[in-house]
């Protein structure tokens, strides 16, 4: 009898210990399939450097990437004292590359019309993402739909593409991308609403100025303002940097991608209370800098 019951004891941990691995082996897969011999994995994300208005409505079709597969992710750009955006307006397929290394590869992306606005103080989305050659990002090619619209004092204005040109070119530096395993990448881009779009005889143009960068190698200012509906924008700037923030109903806020260094945050105080100037925050490389609760005062 105590044989039997020893049987049926070691059956049921051994059928424990059967669903245990199976479990772990479902738990692993759903981590995501192992990339490819030879290739990398980017992920793109969108967020916005946003501005005054009730709506921005952005048709978002493609992102082309530019890898040069004979140089490894890893290493140094040649030049990146004047990296602020978009860069090489002007670059094509047809440029100085060398074909037998440098590829554009199409990533797989939620195409369609993205509201801006749904996208600040820290709220991002995927915007694409896939299997690209093994190498070095250069740059990316941004194409735009034509259904592009921005919503002010409750109107709606069709966003016209400056110059009829449905894509920019921006140049990846390695401080931009997010290593986050062996050749798995992110990407984030900031759309600066300001200066995408420029208001002429009452026609809104639209000419995306974008911003790319990694969270691992630029800091972050985060924070509150009260009282509630006391404020409208926040800006952070410094001699080279400048970012936008409009607080959330409640006056939380959050402005990423900042390169490190010190910062001023100007408040704009709307309601009767008084513009405020914070001096002296020092941002840091992969870190949030929290500025607490700031009071403003009529």
């Amino acid at each position: 009898m105590k044989q039997l019951r020893w049987l049926l004891a070691s059956l049921f941990c051994v059928s424990l210990i059967s669903l245990f691995v199976i479990s772990c082996q479902k738990d692993v897969s759903r981590g995501g399939a192992s990339i490819p011999t030879g290739q990398a994995k980017l992920a793109v994300f969108l967020t916005d450097g946003p501005y005054d208005y009730q709506k921005v409505l952005i048709d978002i079709q493609g992102i082309i990437v530019k890898v040069d597969t004979c140089e490894k992710h890893e290493g140094e750009d040649e030049d990146d004292s004047h990296h602020d955006g978009n860069h090489n307006d002007n670059d094509d397929y047809h440029d100085s590359a060398d074909v037998n290394c440098e590829v554009w590869d199409t990533l797989s992306i939620h195409s369609g019309v993205y509201d801006l606005l749904k996208l600040r103080n820290g709220v991002d989305t995927l915007l694409a993402s896939g299997y690209i050659p093994n190498g070095k990002i250069e740059k990316i090619k941004f194409i735009l739909g034509n259904n592009n619209s921005i919503l002010v004092d409750s109107v709606s204005y069709p966003l016209k593409l400056r110059n009829d040109k449905n894509y920019i070119f921006l140049k990846i530096r390695h401080d931009d991308i997010d290593s986050i395993t062996s050749n798995n990448f992110q990407l984030y881009l900031d759309l600066d609403i300001s200066r995408s779009i420029t208001l002429v005889n009452g026609q809104y143009w639209l000419k995306p100025f974008l911003k790319p960068f990694g969270r691992h190698s630029s800091g972050e200012i985060e924070g509150k303002i009260r009282p509630v509906h006391s404020h409208g924008m926040i800006k952070a700037y410094n001699a080279t940097d400048t970012a936008f923030a409009h607080p959330e109903d409640e006056g939380e806020f959050k402005i990423r991608g900042l390169k490190e260094g010190n910062y001023s945050l100007w408040v704009d105080g709307i309601d009767g209370y008084r513009d405020t100037l914070i001096t002296d925050i020092n941002v840091r490389r992969g870190k949030e800098t929290d500025l607490g609760t700031i009071m403003l005062k009529k």
